[in-house]
């Protein structure tokens, strides 16, 4: 059973599971069914909630569920509206409708569905998948994309997206953590829920753009953002910047800036002093080298800056992490 939780605002709902052992009655109002979902016009987050993306507009969440295994009667009907959903199917096996059509979905999955496209994803009697969703709306009439459009606006990448394609279980699970953590902030009700709401709303999609896209280029050895990538590796202690690593790719730097951290979670330069802090931690294990000696071999002018990049990263100073 799921249980929902309602939002410090109109305009939101999260539902999750119900914590093992824990009658959901105890712990909110548990509906047997799910209440309608509001239109995506009729009540908005706050404007701090809303995440803004070029060429689209702004989004904010409608609602997020985990766990969720809501069942329908022995039929179903399509229905469309102007929301965005990511329907994350993590056990199970079951079907949906989509674009007129059944559609047999296993365990991992995962369902995109873009603004106007008709689908339905209740459960028939029989079948026992069980998924993770968030939905979310334009926050103005009209500012609609699909999918593929949306994270092309979001990551500077152009890409083509399936709506149902097999998962890995890897994504199951970033998605899961994402709609629990929306589950726990909505239910903590704290004065920066909306600016929490809006960095997972982000997270979101670079999740969706990382295990869909991303990983399906990653080894092609034409691809910008991977030829980005070595360059960093290879001349990582040199005294490169972004224009350098924009240039060795062929991309602009705002460019190569947003569509490395959608990849690789970090943007490129500091993708390289993280790399940089890794091979440090290799070399003060293994090595006798004097702290300072270690910091110019990185390519570090200045020891004390080096130290306290190393502390940032690995939470104690280069000598308390070579005394263990």
């Amino acid at each position: 059973m799921t249980t929902m939780i309602a939002a410090p605002w109109e305009g939101f709902h999260a539902w999750q599971s119900a914590p093992s052992g824990q009658n959901p009655r105890m712990s909110r109002r548990a509906p047997t069914t799910r209440p309608a979902m509001p239109e995506p016009h009729q009540q908005r987050a706050p404007d701090c909630a809303i995440l803004r993306v070029p060429g689209i507009g702004g989004l904010h969440l409608l609602h997020a569920t985990r766990d969720d295994c809501q069942t329908g009667a022995s039929s179903r009907t399509e229905h469309r509206h102007d929301i965005w959903h990511c329907v994350a199917y993590a056990s199970g096996h079951g079907s949906c409708l989509l674009d007129g059509a059944t559609v047999e979905v296993r365990a991992p999955c995962l369902i995109l569905t873009s603004p106007g496209q008709p689908h339905c994803f209740s459960r028939l009697p029989g079948e026992d998948a069980v998924y993770h969703e968030v939905t979310f709306a334009p926050d103005r009439p009209g500012a609609l994309a699909p999918w593929s459009g949306l994270l092309h606006a979001w990551t500077g990448v152009p890409c083509t997206l399936p709506s149902h394609a097999p998962c890995s279980a890897a994504c199951i699970e970033d998605l899961g953590s994402i709609t629990g953590r929306i589950a726990q902030v909505v239910r903590d009700g704290r004065a920066e829920a909306p600016a929490l709401l809006q960095t997972l709303l982000a997270e979101t999609l670079l999740a969706v753009f990382r295990h869909l896209v991303a990983e399906a280029v990653r080894d092609a050895p034409d691809d910008p953002l991977e030829i980005a990538r070595r360059f960093i590796e290879n001349h990582a202690e040199d005294p490169i910047d972004l224009d350098a690593v924009a240039r060795s790719a062929n991309l602009s730097t705002k460019h190569v800036g947003r569509a490395f951290a959608a990849r690789y979670g970090d943007p490129p330069m500091r993708y390289r002093r993280r790399l940089l802090m890794r091979r440090a931690a290799v070399l003060l294990r293994t090595s006798d080298a004097p702290v300072e000696r270690i910091a110019t071999a990185l390519g570090f002018n200045d020891w004390r800056y080096f130290s306290r990049c190393f502390r940032s990263e690995h939470g104690r100073s280069p000598a308390a992490y070579r005394r263990g």
